[in-house]
């Protein structure tokens, strides 16, 4: 009986260092895809997440509709605003704690752009550069052309 368990396990087939190898490399294949594609869902989702993009698009459309036909721009003392005429309207672009706002004849104020960290504006000829840097380290910056009105 003894004789007879011994040629039993002698005939079955072993699981073979090969094939523990092959399985291991399946394995770690598997695993380096998973990698990958988790990072790529990652830094898919905080991009598609992360509205600064829309905000500072819709600003820049926003502001643009201002500067077409005004009488005069004035850049403020600190660079961090300016002052814009058009025919009897004065409005003023201006960065006011977390935010940049636009006042209308000084008759209170519009939010424009939030969670704003600073904001620098520059006028050269009929180009004005305004530069945002945002509260989440991100920066930009945008030149306008500027249509100043025959009088």
């Amino acid at each position: 009986m003894c004789a007879n368990l011994k040629m039993k396990i002698r005939e079955q087939a072993g699981y073979t260092l090969l094939e523990g190898i092959l399985h291991l490399a399946v394995f770690m294949l598997f695993a380096q895809v998973l990698a990958g594609t988790m990072w790529w869902l990652t830094n898919t989702e905080s991009k598609v997440t992360d509205t600064t993009e829309i905000e500072w698009a819709l600003f820049i459309q926003y502001v643009d509709t201002y500067l077409t036909e005004v009488s005069s721009i004035k850049v403020h003392e600190n660079a961090s605003g300016i002052t814009i005429k058009q025919e009897e309207i004065n409005y003023r672009v201006e960065f006011s704690k977390n935010l940049i706002r636009k006042i209308k004849n000084l008759d209170g104020h519009e939010q424009m752009l939030v969670n704003v960290k600073s904001l620098f504006v520059e006028m050269e000829g009929n180009s004005l550069r305004m530069k945002v840097n945002f509260l989440n380290d991100v920066e930009k910056e945008h030149v306008f052309y500027v249509t100043f009105g025959t009088e």
